[in-house]
């Protein structure tokens, strides 16, 4: 993670969106909540995640389906 001083930003843009591109950036502001610039797939990806988990009838039902995944994968090859 890096991380600017919102004040600098200006000068610094195409530096941040460079490490954006590779990781988040961190930017703090004096007196003010920060922010963090992420790609767009990343936040598109934390959406989708943030969206399957917001119920929890979906949080069981992906939970289970990952545990069954999870033991057919681990189990033993039926040998006819």
């Amino acid at each position: 993670m890096y991380s600017f001083n919102a004040n600098q930003l200006a000068g610094q843009l195409s530096e941040v969106l460079e490490l954006a591109d590779i990781d988040e950036v961190v930017l703090t502001r004096d007196g003010a909540e920060n922010l963090v610039v992420v790609k767009e797939s990343v936040w598109r990806a934390m959406q989708d995640m943030t969206h399957l988990f917001a119920t929890d009838i979906n949080s069981d039902r992906l939970l289970r389906s990952l545990q069954q995944l999870r033991a057919d994968l681990l189990s033993e090859p039926e040998v006819e």
